[in-house]
């Protein structure tokens, strides 16, 4: 069974996550965020952080958020529900048993990390990735995942 996906994206000033994202219904997700190291590009330099502290923030809201700017990424670490958030997801086996449907998790500007529960989601963004030209996009398995905790710290 596939568990998720990893790929790399460029070491570079954009618009990732909206890319990475667009084959998921943002705004049916609640969205949890946390220690991420991410900012805000303006005028061609770093301004703020895109996500302030660790936060839960709506659909619409990360939609918006993802469309509004350009960012740079450093560390990610997010995670959607579609109900009420589970308790701390440190290993895959939390995930299994928690209600967050999607974990996605970037390192070092550009290793992209994506679990999913839903299989039909998980070829979207496996073909999603492909055609936007993201290199090294692979299935991860049980036989190939040699990640202890989902996440990018």
């Amino acid at each position: 069974m596939r568990r998720g996906l990893r790929f790399t994206i460029p070491n570079q000033y954009g618009q990732f996550l909206k890319a990475i994202l667009s084959p998921i219904p943002l705004d049916q997700y609640r969205w949890k965020v946390i220690d991420e190291e991410s900012y805000i590009v303006k005028d061609g330099h770093l301004n703020r952080l895109l996500f302030s502290d660790s936060i839960v923030i709506d659909g619409r809201q990360f939609a918006e958020l993802l469309t509004q700017h350009e960012h740079y990424l450093i560390f990610v670490d997010i995670k959607a529900f579609q109900s009420h958030m589970s308790s701390e997801i440190v290993t895959y086996e939390d995930f299994l048993h928690s209600t967050c449907e999607f974990a996605l998790l970037v390192t070092d500007s550009q290793d992209v990390t994506i679990y999913c529960k839903d299989q039909e989601m998980l070829n979207s963004l496996y073909q999603n990735a492909s055609w936007y030209g993201f290199e090294d996009v692979t299935y991860i398995t049980r036989h190939n995942d040699s990640r202890t905790r989902l996440s990018c710290w």
